[in-house]
């Protein structure tokens, strides 16, 4: 196991979503500057241990949230009625240096239909109408029924989040607790890359929720254990995340930090 890369922004770590491509090792990231509410958003290159880019993007706002990374774009969604949950335009935006692209207004993604298309909508009254769109221009294209379903794999693994209530929590608990020396966790979050079990996990201490990363073999051999954060509001979610060998993860909200598991 070698440890890849660490980062840590000003701004809070909102969400972080990796390059569809299997062999990419980027990473999209949206951050949030609660206190003066600005989102920006990076791009960070696991491989090259390094921030591509970090910048506020053009025709972006607070409530623009990252939906998607493909076809070297990260997808944006802009919400122009706040109060109405629902995306009214979508943004395309460079992957390698973080420039606005194009912007379809009054369109949302669905989904990458392969071939460099998209598939976009449009709503209309109470039901959509679809559309393609040429992902690397954003010109919109009539609807293709003949283009093929694309057959995707899952590059991403996200852990099992196992609660109290689970049949399961007590026999992991148990676990976590021998291999650290008598950790009660109150919630457990699950991932498998074998010879790897990896846990995610939260205690109790001294009136605080602290997160700790554990990572053993199927041995038991103990390869980390690392407190993640503490005196946290609740459990978090999507704290890490596996891409083939690559583990992410978030440590106190704001840093970003990745292994891989060889």
């Amino acid at each position: 196991m070698q440890n890849l890369f660490s980062f840590r922004f000003s701004e809070n770590i909102w969400r972080v979503m990796p390059d569809a491509r299997p062999g990419s090792t980027l990473w999209a990231i949206e951050l949030r500057d609660t206190e003066r509410r600005e989102v920006s958003f990076a791009v960070i290159d696991t491989d090259s241990l390094a921030v591509k880019w970090h910048r506020q993007v053009e025709a972006t706002d607070w409530w623009t949230s990252l939906t998607a990374f493909s076809d070297q774009h990260i997808y944006l969604h802009n919400y122009r009625y706040p109060e109405v949950p629902e995306p009214t335009d979508l943004l395309a935006v460079k992957a390698d240096a973080g420039l606005l692209s194009w912007v379809l207004s009054n369109h949302l993604l669905v989904k990458n239909a392969g071939e460099g298309l998209l598939e976009v909508a449009i709503k209309r009254g109470d039901s959509f109408r679809h559309m393609h769109c040429n992902a690397a221009t954003g010109e919109l294209l009539p609807w293709n029924e003949a283009l093929p379903e694309r057959d995707d794999k899952v590059i991403l693994m996200e852990p099992v989040r196992y609660m109290e209530e689970n049949m399961y929590f007590e026999r992991l608990a148990q676990f976590i607790s021998d291999a650290t020396g008598g950790h009660i966790p109150v919630a457990i979050d699950y991932l498998e890359k074998r010879p790897y079990i990896i846990f995610s996990y939260y205690i109790y201490e001294q009136d605080k929720t602290v997160q700790y990363l554990l990572i053993v073999t199927d041995q038991k051999q103990q390869v980390l254990h690392e407190k993640l954060s503490e005196e946290r509001e609740g459990t978090g979610r999507s704290t890490m995340m596996l891409k083939a060998s690559t583990l992410v993860y978030l440590k106190n909200s704001n840093e970003f930090s990745s292994l891989t598991l060889s």
